[in-house]
């Protein structure tokens, strides 16, 4: 459930209070006294699905962005939650929430290149020691999700700009996740702790990291998918493990390599990297293109209904 906060000038109270109680999923609505700049306070109670619909209606009032804000507030209903149907579920999301995020994942943040490094460490380890365990952990910890998820916004916007930093953001990201591989691999071999005559393509993950194919790019438009409708939803960032695991392995692959001195794996699981990253970033925006259409469809039977009634 969402609790409505708005300041409207007197002369718009009754309309935008007649506007909410026409409005489905919009209940409790209350006027509340004056403030001391002379706005009138307003709240209701906005159900998930329709926070869409009610932010484009209020916006036709002109309402300064400062003045509406939806807070989440979770709830008990001991006497009525098992008649919530399945659109007023509370992990839906609301748009201008989606969208607020993507616009914080488009920044370099000093825990997202501590999480990548540490990603790029343990998936490195991983790589040379042919461990699956600690490719699972590493893409466990592996941000990405969140850079991808904000490129496709940026995408689906619009906003050129946003998609381009979140890009940036991205490969900034993978980079240092391979410059960890780089460094773990690097100091096991000042302790002769990785023989010489390691060849990485024959460890147990080294074909399936170094060779593009169908198999690999199915992966990648799935993990895009996944993760982009787990972007939408809170505490959904955990299914970020599907988007990882088509970047965070090839990426430690080609830091392993760069510090095992040989080239020509390096090459390949750079190319594995850069065609999944593509694949992710397409499949991300086709979801989030069919899901934004489909939020809009929603939001205008829910204006047409209220202009009906």
């Amino acid at each position: 459930m969402l609790r409505l906060d708005a300041f409207v000038p007197p002369a718009l109270a009754d309309d935008v209070s007649s506007t909410l109680l026409s409005l489905s999923g919009v209940r409790h609505v209350t006027v509340g006294v004056p403030t001391a700049d002379g706005a009138i306070a307003l709240s209701a109670e906005v159900d998930a699905a329709s926070a869409d619909a009610v932010i484009e209606r209020l916006a036709s009032f002109g309402i300064a962005s400062d003045d509406l804000t939806l807070w989440r507030v979770p709830g008990i209903r001991p006497l009525g939650w098992q008649r919530r149907t399945r659109s007023e579920e509370s992990d839906v999301q609301v748009w201008a929430e989606i969208v607020g995020r993507a616009d914080e994942n488009a920044k370099i943040a000093s825990t997202y290149l501590v999480f990548m490094v540490s990603a790029g460490i343990i998936a490195g380890i991983g790589v040379l020691t042919g461990s699956a365990v600690l490719l699972v952990g590493a893409m466990a910890i592996s941000p990405d999700l969140l850079p991808i998820s904000a490129t496709a916004i940026g995408v689906v916007e619009r906003r050129w700009q946003l998609a381009i930093k979140a890009f940036r953001v991205l490969w900034i990201g993978l980079a240092t996740g391979s410059l960890g591989a780089f460094a773990a691999t690097a100091l096991l071999r000042l302790f002769n702790r990785v023989p010489d005559d390691l060849r990485l393509a024959d460890t147990t993950m080294g074909e399936a990291l170094t060779e593009l194919g169908p198999g690999s790019l199915i992966v990648a438009a799935v993990a895009g998918v996944a993760g982009m409708m787990a972007f939408e939803r809170p505490g959904g960032a955990a299914v970020g493990v599907a988007i990882s695991v088509t970047t965070i392995p090839a990426a430690a692959y080609v830091g392993a390599a760069m510090a095992m001195g040989r080239d020509d794996p390096m090459w390949g699981a750079l190319a594995v990297l850069v065609a999944n990253v593509i694949m992710l970033v397409i499949a991300s925006t086709t979801t989030l293109k069919v899901q934004r259409r489909s939020r809009q469809r929603r939001a205008a039977r829910a204006l047409a209904s209220s202009k009906a009634s």
